[in-house]
């Protein structure tokens, strides 16, 4: 069930940040744990847009919801070696 794989990304040690993709094809980024709140019943996932943290929250039916993946590291600061 997606919302279990929800709940691992949300509590996994370090955090990965995710992003989770309707079957809309809307996508919402979860830069960490604190933009999401995944009920104990899991029918649904609250989302906070981190671009915009005052805008009223995304409540999305798990039966929209199609995949949750771990976003690509694109942000990850690159480190060069020194000559």
């Amino acid at each position: 069930m997606v919302i279990e794989s929800i709940r691992k990304f949300s509590h996994a040690v370090p955090f990965v940040p995710y992003e989770i993709c309707t079957v809309s094809g809307e996508t919402y980024e979860i830069p960490h744990p604190d933009f999401i709140l995944v009920p104990p019943k899991g029918s649904y996932v609250v989302v906070i847009d981190p671009k915009d943290p005052k805008e009223a929250p995304n409540h999305i039916s798990a039966l929209l919801i199609e995949r949750a993946t771990p976003l690509d590291g694109q942000r990850r600061r690159k480190t060069r070696k020194r000559p």
